[in-house]
């Protein structure tokens, strides 16, 4: 006796128990009681026994059903059981685990933590930097987020689902003598450097780059904090997003790329798309990108 049994046949046997007879089993289950009848014939076959005898009233069912029926039950109960679980953030304990480079950290870290924390109190939240260490998890399916921009070097096993688009633009100190990128191009550039994004290369350095516009960083740092330390006291100048110009800083727009969109996304494995957990996360995000510009 094998164990390749389908769920309707187990219906079947069920329905056939409580209701002893075929024409009542077919009418319960939307079938005609010829099928119903191939059906029991197979089981008996099955089984190698009859299953049901025919009775004075009723078909009455064998030992081997009398015994086995309740396993039968249980069965469908457990399969009536499969089903997706239900996601509530204020129930949420485990851990969320959030990557990101220190430009996003800096700007909307605290606003993001604060906006996830209200809606899952007894969730643990990790914030963490960006690395090739962290790429290399995630690939490998690593349950975590990481929110950056649109990265065409990350493999298709990570899907990158679009959370908003932003300008970027280059920013001086508010007093800075140079008020177009043409003048701006004398002065020292400080870039931001984040290891796992671009630690190897400079997307927007490479788009320039390609319609004859040469920039050589003076000083690459990590750190975002210091680098608006440096332009709001020296004559140096950096980048950023242009809804994230830093106070007492003002903004120098791209050459002939002043209208050059940058798509921020959100990131995980592609295995977790359906994931309820990680469409409320990609909510709340929005939610607080929407916020902080206006």
């Amino acid at each position: 006796m094998g164990h390749n049994l389908d769920i309707q046949s187990m219906f079947v046997l069920v329905k056939m128990y409580e209701l002893r007879n075929v024409k009542l089993v077919a009418d319960a289950l939307g079938k005609t009681s010829s099928a119903i009848s191939k059906i029991l014939s197979k089981l008996k076959v099955h089984f190698e026994d009859p299953l049901f005898v025919q009775g004075k009233l009723s078909f009455e069912p064998t030992t081997f059903m009398d015994t086995n029926h309740a396993h039968f039950e249980q069965i469908l109960a457990t399969f009536d059981a499969i089903q997706h679980s239900e996601f509530s953030p204020q129930t949420l304990k485990q851990e969320i685990v959030l990557y990101g480079h220190a430009l996003f950290w800096d700007n909307f870290g605290g606003k993001l933590y604060l906006a996830l924390r209200e809606e899952a109190p007894l969730a643990k939240i990790s914030m963490r930097q960006w690395s090739l260490e962290a790429r290399s998890r995630m690939v490998e399916g690593e349950n975590a987020v990481l929110f950056s921009t649109y990265d065409e070097t990350l493999p298709q096993v990570i899907l990158q689902k679009p959370l908003c688009e932003v300008s970027p633009t280059f920013y001086v100190r508010q007093d800075h003598p140079a008020h177009t990128f043409d003048e701006l191009s004398q002065y020292p550039f400080v870039i931001t450097r984040n290891p796992g994004w671009n630690d190897v290369r400079y997307p927007l350095l490479e788009r320039l780059a390609a319609i004859g516009y040469q920039i050589t960083p003076t000083v690459e740092v990590e750190n975002t904090m210091a680098i608006e330390c440096i332009v709001k006291h020296s004559d140096h100048y950096s980048f950023t997003m242009s809804r994230l110009i830093p106070e007492n800083c003002r903004g120098v727009a791209l050459p002939t790329m002043s209208d050059v969109r940058v798509n921020c996304v959100m990131s995980y494995h592609r295995a977790k798309q359906n994931d309820p957990q990680k469409e409320w996360i990609h909510r709340v995000c929005q939610r607080v990108l929407n916020q902080c510009e206006q």
